[in-house]
């Protein structure tokens, strides 16, 4: 962009309306509520798709090219589609809270997969196909349901195509689509930003302080079920 610019006038303006001037080339009605860049509110959203962002399990890309079946939920429920108002809302606050179109469009995969970071991060840009509106995440351990396509929903398409341009910009198709677990940190301040987080624990079973998002809260809960299995219940390992 620096280059392009050095052949040409410009001005640089951090003024939304000063731009829309600019733009329009005459002056503009201020725009109406609806019209408004999208504030995060301060009440948050809870959404129970969200409980496996920070799972514990692990799958991996496929190393070789892979082309998915469609979904099917053997081992977990199908996360509950958003109701047009939510997503909206949704989609708004994520507008607000960055910038970033990978973090932007992992939340928002996250929401309609109902899958973990990890398995995110398996996507690369030739696994979304904006035709079909669908999504591919691998998993070939079977950690979760296999390697599988994930219908899109209209709300989650302009995320997840911002995300494919993006990421053929500045490093190609084997990278990542959506976020790596690298960017574990990041993605969850995204999240915050935008006031959404999965369901939370009661507050006598709060492991950290008041007001603090538990990511790990389902997780935390499976973990103890399982300790507390007698042992006559829990499958010995094969060897």
């Amino acid at each position: 962009m620096h280059q392009a610019l050095r052949t040409v006038d410009y001005s640089v303006t951090a003024d939304f309306q000063a731009a829309r001037r600019h733009y329009y080339g005459s002056p503009v009605a201020s725009p109406s509520p609806s019209d408004e860049p999208a504030r995060p509110a301060d009440r948050w959203l809870t959404l129970p798709a969200l409980d496996r962002l920070v799972s514990y399990d692990s799958p991996r890309p496929c190393a070789d090219p892979c082309t998915p079946p469609p979904i099917i939920w053997r081992h977990r429920p199908p996360p509950v589609p958003l109701t047009a108002h939510t997503a909206e809302r949704v989609a708004r606050r994520l507008n607000a809270a960055t910038a970033h179109p990978r973090l932007a469009a992992a939340v928002a995969a996250a929401l309609f997969t109902g899958a973990s970071l990890q398995q995110l991060a398996t996507a690369s840009p030739r696994d979304y196909d904006d035709a079909a509106a669908t999504l591919a995440l691998h998993d070939r351990a079977r950690y979760t349901d296999g390697c599988a396509a994930h219908p899109v929903p209209p709300w989650a398409g302009i995320f997840l195509r911002a995300a494919a341009c993006f990421t053929r910009l500045v490093s190609g198709e084997d990278q990542e689509l959506l976020a790596a677990p690298r960017d574990r940190g990041h993605l969850l301040r995204v999240a915050e930003t935008a006031r959404l987080r999965p369901p939370q624990p009661p507050a006598a079973r709060r492991k950290g302080p008041a007001g603090r998002v538990e990511w790990d809260w389902r997780e935390r809960q499976e973990a103890e079920r399982y300790e507390a299995m007698p042992t006559s219940r829990v499958r010995p390992s094969r060897r």
